[in-house]
């Protein structure tokens, strides 16, 4: 298992990702594949559930949109968002090298056995042949709320060998996020404040996913699409209070729903 070495210098202190990242690019040792079969992501389409991603900051009128149908991601199909929709594109390949370094590291949590409670295909086994068939990101879901998540990792930095829980302290779920060049001017590594401020949107995804999950600790890594190839970490602990609300709000839609009573703004 790779240790943290001095290149922990070009990160601030506690970040715990980022300095592996850059020993994995750096060591020419770190021969490991990369699997770059990956599936062009498509706007999603309104399925009856709430997603960590999209969902937790809308309105109730908005939620209620969606669960009828009326509101889409995506639907817009202006020219103006080609930049946006290459860089999904792009940004699912990084995933690909990502997965790669996350398996170099020893620290990302073996994907369990069975079927994935969030989209519902089967888990890939460890050593089995990648294949669009297989769920390669941990999945949860919530039927009551009717809300579901994947992560791209769940990290234990702790000792691997012993028995660890979700809610451990040094267990991580962990998204990695790509933005164009220059994206990360001024942001500071491990500033949650700065973080919530500048992406709300991704802040809310790691509180529905450690609502949904039972995780209380969460990572996101940022990268630059091109030169300098910059990195931050930030790291996010559970917001009791947010979640409590996300679930509320998340059932009293689903209340007008079912007594036929809509939600007109």
């Amino acid at each position: 298992m790779p240790k943290l070495t001095r290149l922990a210098q070009v990160s601030a202190s506690g970040t715990l990702v980022k300095p592996l990242l850059h020993q994995f690019v750096m060591d020419p040792r770190a021969d490991v594949p990369l699997n770059l079969l990956v599936q062009r992501p498509m706007p999603r389409r309104p399925d009856g559930r709430f997603h960590a991603s999209q969902h937790p900051l809308m309105t109730e009128h908005e939620l209620y949109q969606w669960l009828t149908g009326g509101l889409a991601a995506g639907d817009d199909f202006d020219e103006s968002a080609y930049n946006v929709r290459m860089a999904v594109m792009a940004g699912s390949l990084f995933h690909a090298i990502i997965e790669a370094f996350l398996a170099w590291t020893g620290r990302a949590v073996p994907l369990p056995q069975g079927d994935c409670p969030s989209c519902g295909r089967p888990y890939r086994p460890l050593r089995a042949r990648p294949g669009f068939r297989y769920c390669t990101e941990f999945g949860f879901a919530h039927p009551a709320t009717r809300s579901s998540a994947h992560l791209d990792a769940i990290l234990n930095f702790g000792d691997t060998r012993a028995a660890w829980s979700l809610a451990g302290d040094d267990v991580y779920g962990f998204d990695f996020k790509t933005i164009y060049p220059f994206g990360l001017k001024g942001v500071r590594d491990m500033d949650t404040a700065q973080f919530r401020e500048k992406w709300p949107k991704y802040w809310a995804q790691g509180q529905e996913c450690m609502r949904l999950s039972g995780l209380r600790k969460y990572i996101f890594l940022f990268m630059t699409m091109g030169s300098p190839w910059e990195t931050r970490e930030f790291h996010l602990d559970f917001d009791p209070a947010f979640a409590m609300a996300t679930e509320e709000k998340y059932l009293a839609v689903i209340s007008h729903l079912e007594r036929g009573v809509p939600i007109l703004a």
